[in-house]
């Protein structure tokens, strides 16, 4: 089966139209034609009925399962492509979300740096969400990720470190901050929150207290970054929901409440890559590195 047949079928599903699909990749319609008939030969199925009458393209019940299946082929290719060229290279794309590299990777920096391994590795700094997204599209190979719950999904191998809490941040100026018991979250309703876009696991965790409690709450602002959530916080603007040890004692004029109540949810942190990745010998020595992080020992805020 040739790839290319995928191809051009595939923008035929989407386009229903043979000369578009033909422009699309500057071969003539005959090209599209013979590359449909090549594929219904192979799966012994008509995949495209030509309604010439009312000048109509129309897919057939297999022409879509195998339109969904060519995508996944397609998604595999791209995604060995990648591996392939970068099979050679000393760099290793790794993936490190803000709130972990803060907090827990200094843990290791050093003996990264003696492996020789710090000065290789080509860090893609982003939230834990979209850092998901690139293990899965190949921009990135080995990832440190944190999810509400642990990550049971067959597709990844899981290196389990650890788990933390989430607290609610409030401004020392707001009266919550008077309080010296955890807080139920359900005296929270009338609250505006300061929240953190869905990039990060924060918001999730949000939605689900919210969802839990049965209530909308009011967004003052969103951010993808962590100081300027901080600061509106200080500010006042609104509270905020984030993993316990990214408050310290040295944050000035925030302070981090206890939940009362919490759910069964907490800021699950674990070693990620693709399980169909083969791990070259530098990268394998980079997990087993990672893996000494230290993470349900790590003492922040008023731990």
């Amino acid at each position: 089966m040739n790839t290319r047949d995928l191809s051009y079928f595939r923008i035929l599903v989407e386009k229903r139209n043979y000369t578009e699909v033909a422009e699309m990749f500057s071969v003539s319609q005959p090209t599209i034609t013979q590359a449909v008939k090549r594929l219904e030969k192979e799966f012994n199925s008509k995949l495209v009925h030509v309604d010439r009458v009312h000048q109509k393209t129309e897919i057939t019940r297999s022409g879509y399962l195998l339109y969904e299946k060519s995508k996944v082929i397609q998604e595999n290719l791209d995604l060995a492509r990648k591996e392939i060229k970068a099979a050679d290279s000393q760099k290793i794309k790794f993936g490190l979300p803000p709130i972990i590299g803060t907090l827990y990777f200094p843990q290791v920096v050093q003996k990264l740096a003696q492996a020789s391994l710090f000065q290789r590795l080509n860090i893609s700094e982003s939230g834990s969400s979209e850092l998901l997204e690139e293990l899965d599209n190949g921009n990135v190979d080995i990832a440190v990720i944190a999810t509400i719950k642990p990550i049971e999904n067959p597709k990844y191998q899981v290196e389990y470190l650890g788990s933390r809490p989430f607290s609610v941040i409030v401004s020392a100026k707001n009266p919550l901050a008077q309080s010296t018991e955890p807080i139920d979250f359900r005296k929270l309703m009338k609250e505006k929150f300061v929240r953190l876009t869905d990039k990060y696991v924060h918001s999730q965790m949000l939605e689900d207290y919210c969802n839990y409690y049965e209530f909308e709450p009011e967004i003052a602002y969103d951010t993808p970054d962590i100081s300027w959530f901080k600061s509106l916080i200080r500010a006042n603007v609104g509270i905020g929901i984030l993993v316990a040890d990214e408050v310290s004692p040295y944050d000035q004029d925030l302070v981090r409440l206890d939940i009362a109540n919490p759910l069964p949810e907490s800021f699950n942190i674990s070693v990620v890559h693709r399980k169909s990745y083969i791990l070259k010998p530098d990268e394998q020595k980079l997990v087993d590195i990672l893996k000494q992080m230290n993470i349900k020992n790590t003492k922040g805020g008023y731990y």
